[in-house]
């Protein structure tokens, strides 16, 4: 083995001799890859040690003729010998040796490129030792050393991220200055790790100094950033804060940066002082805004949006705006979806409690509804409040007062819909909590989001609907061989009328199919239809179930695979697993500045209460 790898090395010297000029300017053409040999592999297999690497073979399609051989480029075999070697590593292989070589084939012009693998040893984790001078810390911390379990694989990587996370657990606890040494000790084929912590001198948060404000008052940006002097110094929180700061919307840059470390009395703990720097926005703003957009009940639409406003009213934080606002269904329909026009106010705080309450009075003129064939004209008053739980769970409620009128419905629907015909007053508290843990939320590789939506309508608050809804929805995404990603998303959604009401209005049932649930379908189309007509009237219960496995093909083009599965019913009883509709396909992303742009081929699998058909679906955003 050892000669083996004096002999690779001896390999890469020779061939990257000065007075080599002939293969020095033959790499410089950056020729062609015509194959990939792999040796000396055992632990891993040849398809991934080429799957880790940027050098690639030619393809299936480049074998074809359709599309241009790999080219060999400048540095690529450094790179992808430290890419190996770094798995090697997580796999307990510590003294794996990678050489890769590139050399002319035979017909001179091409490259042929040798993988040469000695893997040594494979290392697994043995005794694993924490020691300090804070008695507190290295409990806490025995806790991590955890991950590395004596006999499992000794994983390099594990071991920084052990180490990291020690460091980040004094930082959280007031000792920023701490100081960790980690030893590693090879025994045969096992590794005994020791890690040493000097927790240093206890450091609590000192003076605040604010820079950069011009009109935003400093009594605003304290209470947002929450600024206790004295109180335990804690990293996290430092950054959680500076993000508050930020996330108020007045700032265009917010910075907080430590000014130094000084003591109040001998014997005392350590103040840390900082200062914050923040660059402003402009408190007044005249905004226009278009672009495709994304409805649950629509493939894809334009919207058009027009706002005047103050994100910062005299200095106090407060924001007020009057906007405009157009949607317009494209492709499928071209036709106007809706307008609305709003005067919005904010108050950020209330009660001396981070609540950012909204007030908002809307107009939107009679159109016709987005799922039914007759116009709906609306007057509203909106009451919202917000709370952040946390930084990956929010809820949010409202008040909202509806005065709707419905009218311009075709004859022959006239005697079906009598009821909804008219002027309806609705009087609405709405409710919902989300948690959502994805990072990356156009493009989501892992993570989940939850959410569940109340809806009270009529009863105690009034009004000529009595009705409740209750929605609740969850997805997750894992990445299940990178970069290709497993997406999964569950729907449960029902309505039902209370205190004696007995009819919820079509504009406020549920609706079903569509590029966004149920692919192969029309939008809008699943579920009960009016018998004389076959208009869709909208569901009581919505059961809806998605499944995606997306990989990207280049880096801006997306490749995915689907299924879909459910169905929209009029009562809870008639929820049965052979009722349910069941559609697979195909589709194609490319990744946009403002998001993954979609089109999607469903076909629908046979079921009795729908003919055979499939679909084309455009539109922005992943589904779910």
């Amino acid at each position: 083995m050892f000669a083996l790898a004096v002999f690779c090395v001896a390999g890469v010297v020779l061939g990257a001799e000065p007075g080599d000029e002939q293969l020095r300017t033959w790499r410089r053409k950056r020729p062609p890859v015509t194959r990939i040999e792999v040796e000396g592999n055992r632990a891993l297999t040849s398809g991934r040690i080429r799957g880790l690497m940027q050098i690639r073979a030619p393809g299936f399609w480049a074998g074809l003729g359709f599309r241009h051989p790999p080219l060999l480029l400048v540095g690529a075999e450094d790179r992808d010998a430290a890419a190996i070697r770094l798995v090697y590593r997580q796999n307990g292989y510590w003294d794996a040796e990678v050489h890769i070589t590139a050399k002319p084939d035979q017909t001179g012009d091409r490259a042929a490129v040798t993988v040469s693998i000695s893997e040594g040893r494979r290392y697994r984790w043995g005794l694993v030792r924490l020691d300090g001078d804070s008695p507190d810390l290295v409990f806490r911390g025995r806790r991590e050393t955890r991950r590395l379990a004596q006999g499992s694989p000794a994983d390099s990587l594990a071991l920084v991220a052990v180490a990291e996370q020690i460091r980040s657990l004094c930082a959280d606890r007031g000792h920023p200055q701490r100081v960790l040494e980690t030893a590693v000790h090879a025994r045969a084929d096992t590794l005994d790790v020791s890690f040493s912590l000097a927790a240093g001198d206890s450091v609590v948060l000192g003076d605040l100094a604010i820079t950069g404000q011009e009109k935003t008052r400093e009594a605003l940006i304290r209470r947002e950033i929450d600024w206790e002097s004295g109180s335990i110094f804690s990293q996290r929180r430092l950054a959680w804060r500076q993000q508050d700061v930020y996330a108020t919307g007045l700032f265009s840059f917010v910075h907080l940066e430590p000014l130094g470390f000084d003591s109040a009395q001998t014997g005392w703990p350590r103040r840390a002082n900082f200062r914050l720097r923040v660059v402003e926005r402009k408190p007044s703003y005249v905004e226009f805004r278009t672009g495709a957009g994304q409805d649950p009940e629509r493939d894809l639409t334009w919207d058009y949006a027009f706002e005047w406003g103050s994100r910062n009213w005299l200095g106090t934080g407060r924001q007020w705006s009057l906007s405009a606002q157009s949607g317009f269904v494209v492709i499928t329909d071209w036709r106007v979806l809706h307008h609305r026009f709003a005067a919005k106010y904010t108050e950020p705080w209330i009660f001396g409690v981070r609540l950012p309450t909204t007030l908002t009075l809307a107009y939107e003129p009679g159109l016709r509804s987005a799922t039914q064939n007759f116009k709906v004209e609306t007057y509203s008053g909106e009451l919202n409040v917000t709370r952040r739980v946390g930084r990956v769970m929010r809820w949010w409620s409202s008040l909202i007062y509806e005065r709707v009128t419905i009218y311009g419905i075709p004859a022959d629907q006239r005697e079906a819909l009598l009821a909804q015909q008219g002027i309806n007053v609705r009087r609405r508290w709405t409710a919902a909590v989300e948690r959502d843990t994805r990072p990356n939320v156009f493009i989501p590789t892992s993570g989940a989001r939850t959410r569940i939506d109340g809806e009270y309508v009529g009863g105690i608050l009034g009004g000529a609907s009595d009705f409740y809804k209750l929605d609740i929805s969850w997805a997750r995404y894992q990445t299940v061989s990178a970069p290709t990603v497993l997406a999964s998303r569950f729907r449960l959604a029902w309505a039902n009328t209370h205190s004696g009401g007995t009819f919820i209005p079509t504009i406020d049932r549920f609706f079903l199919g569509g590029a966004n649930s149920i692919r192969g379908y029309a939008e809008n189309t699943i579920g009960p239809v009016d018998d004389s007509t076959g208009a869709p009237t909208g569901g009581r219960v919505v059961a809806l179930a998605n499944l995606e496995l997306r990989t990207p093909v280049v880096p801006k083009l997306w490749f995915t695979l689907f299924l879909d599965a459910g169905n929209n019913f009029s009562e809870f009883r008639q929820v049965v697993l052979k009722d349910m509709l069941l559609s697979l396909g195909i589709g194609w992303q490319y990744i946009a500045p403002v998001g993954p742009v979609r089109l999607d081929y469903a076909r629908r699998v046979v079921h009795p209460h729908y003919p055979k058909s499939d679909r084309l679906h455009l539109s922005i955003l992943f589904s779910f």
